[in-house]
């Protein structure tokens, strides 16, 4: 039997699994470091402007993530969404990008499922076939949120970056 993500049987399905957590923890491993790094030589700067640099990484990490392995994406919007922010521009970008992110990751999880569906061998579907295609009009809806809120993630960024210029 061949997965969605072309692995054949459970050991290759678990195996790209793996892949997967072990690419999101290099991933997430090396924005800590980019994050001390940076830290290390921002002498005068402000806990809060700290504070929105990473905020800004996490999120543009995120940004430019490939979509696939989707464990990947996961990981890195769990990096963002627990992300301190204790500024009012630091706490609408993290809580608008990881809503619209949050949205658009859930989405296409539905329809890679009902995508599978339609692709299984007649007759193999199982009981939750019905659910599974509900999830297709849910999808679209999700889609449609995530699209009208990553203008307000631009907009919170902008905010985010004038008000760390500004030293916060």
């Amino acid at each position: 039997m061949t997965t969605p993500s072309g692995a054949t049987g459970p050991s290759g399905a678990t195996a790209s699994a793996g892949a997967a957590g072990t690419a999101a923890r290099r991933i997430a491993a090396a924005l800590v470091a980019l994050a001390a790094l940076h830290g290390a030589s921002g002498c005068g700067r402000s806990a809060e402007q700290h504070e929105a640099d990473a905020l800004l990484r996490a999120i543009d990490v995120l940004r430019d993530a490939p979509s696939e392995p989707r464990a990947a994406r996961e990981a890195l919007l769990a990096e963002l969404e627990r992300q301190p922010a204790s500024t009012p521009p630091a706490v609408s970008a993290r809580d608008t990008c990881a809503r619209a992110y949050r949205l658009l990751l859930d989405a296409t999880a539905a329809e890679a499922r009902v995508r599978a569906l339609l692709e299984a061998p007649a007759g193999s579907a199982g009981p939750g076939t019905l659910g599974d295609l509900t999830d297709l009009a849910a999808a679209d809806a999700k889609i449609k949120e995530s699209a009208a809120t990553m203008p307000r993630c631009a907009e919170a960024l902008s905010e985010l970056r004038r008000a760390a210029r500004r030293g916060m």
